[in-house]
């Protein structure tokens, strides 16, 4: 037997007489036409509302993980290594906050990453071995 008990039956049956009746005065005259047809459509979709509810209850929360990224020394100083899409993507989203770092270009036109990089107020500080890295770092004006 269920631990349910008869205020909580009373309160559901409220709210699916409450969402019927929603769903009736927004369809109008229309109802009429199909009772059973539009009866049916409402009976799953408040069970599939349903459901999505137990789901949702019955959830785990999860934390997100903490990004990090590889570091290298350049001249005694300990700076972040990204790529220029992990740059872009943390930027855009107004959570990039290093002043000094290092962009790998991967296999793009330094010359071009050089440029957007200016966009962004970062000017270019150092290239880095055969790879390419450049330094970058913000500066005012």
């Amino acid at each position: 037997m269920s631990n349910v008990s008869d205020d909580e039956i009373a309160d559901i049956l409220l709210r699916k007489n409450q969402f019927f009746e929603d769903r009736k005065r927004s369809l109008g005259t229309e109802y009429y036409s199909n009772r059973d047809f539009w009866n049916r459509m409402w009976q799953n979709e408040w069970e599939m509302l349903n459901e999505r509810l137990a789901d949702k209850e019955n959830e785990i929360e999860i934390e997100p993980l903490p990004i990090t990224f590889p570091k290298l020394e350049i001249e005694g100083e300990e700076l972040n290594l990204y790529s220029f899409e992990d740059f872009c993507l943390l930027h855009n989203q107004g959570i990039f906050r290093d002043n000094k770092f290092v962009i790998d270009r991967r296999g793009k036109w330094t010359k071009k990453v050089i440029e957007e990089m200016k966009t962004y107020g970062y000017t270019h500080i150092k290239t880095i071995g055969r790879e390419k890295m450049l330094v970058m770092e913000w500066k005012t004006i």
